[in-house]
Parts: structure tokens; sequence; C-alpha cells
């Protein structure tokens, strides 16, 4: 009796040993299934550090970008060139010098110009008031609108600019 029990078991093992065994199809099918899974959320790891890594590029030259412009809006009026000025250190009497030459951030080369433009101002005033006479003066080099621009990017362009006005009153 014993003899036929441990019989009895052996079998009852073996068949539970067959059911527990895994198939090549099985493991074929698991592997396509985790592998149509596993490579999009790879792909949108790898996306979303790429992402993070060129928005911390963009701040720091936006960065750059705010601190050029300010230097531009210290300068004495007649120190800021008018028309369009790239890759060169602008001095100015007095104050710090604007420098649009070339800059690395990270892995980027970023590019500088400023672009200035005479804007003529126009000022009314009553002349007059028995009258309601007005005079109108037009300063011809009264502000100059300041734009500044980077740019910088090898398979994809990408640039920024910033805009300010500067009046000589």
């Amino acid at each position: 009796m014993s003899v036929h029990l441990v019989f009895k078991v052996g079998r009852m093992l073996r068949i539970w040993q067959k059911r527990a065994a895994i198939s090549l199809v099985e493991v074929v099918f698991a592997m396509a299934i985790l592998s149509t899974l596993a490579l999009p959320m790879g792909m949108f790891l790898v996306e979303q550090t790429r992402g993070s890594s060129q928005l911390g590029d963009y701040y720091q030259i936006l960065n750059l970008l705010e601190e050029k412009l300010e230097i531009a809006l210290e300068m004495k009026f007649q120190d800021i060139p008018t028309g369009e000025t790239r890759d060169v250190l602008v001095e100015s009497e007095g104050g710090r010098a604007l420098d649009l030459r070339p800059a690395e951030v990270a892995r980027n080369l970023v590019s500088f110009r400023i672009r200035v433009e005479l804007l003529p101002v126009s000022f009314s005033a009553l002349k007059d008031a028995a009258s309601s006479e007005l005079q109108s003066v037009v300063a011809e080099d009264g502000m100059k609108k300041i734009e500044i621009f980077a740019e910088w990017g090898e398979k994809g362009r990408h640039n920024l600019n910033l805009v300010a006005y500067r009046s000589n009153l």
C-alpha cells in the first residue's frame, strides 16, 4: 500500500510539474507583449529627459538675453548703435559693454544680435488757453526701439527675442 501511495504521489507531482511548466510559445508571446509596452514607455522617458534638458537650455539663454537687454538699456542713448549689429562687443562710455559675441550654452552655440530703430516722438501742448491753439513738436531722435535676438540649434533653429524702448528725453 505504501508503494502504491508513493507511486500516486509521484504521478501527481509529474502532472503538477507539467502544468507548471511554461512553453516556448508562451514565453515568446509574453516577450512580444512586454516589448510593445516597454518600447513606447522607454521612448517617452527619453523624450521627457531630452525635453527637460532643452527647457533648461531655453531658460539659460533667456536669462542671458534679459541681461544683455538690461545692459543695452543702461547705455547712454547715443552709444546704442542704430541698425543691426551682431558678433561684436559694443562699448559704452562710462557703462558696461554690450557683448554680442557668440556664447556656448550647454552644447549649443548661441549667436546674439541687436536691431535698433530710431522712432520719432511727437508732443502736443496747449500754446494759448484763450484761443485753444495747440503747439506740436516732433523729436526725430526721441526714442529707440531696441530688439535683441538669440539664435541657436544645429538641427532646427531656435530663436528668442526681447523688445524694449529707450527714450532720449
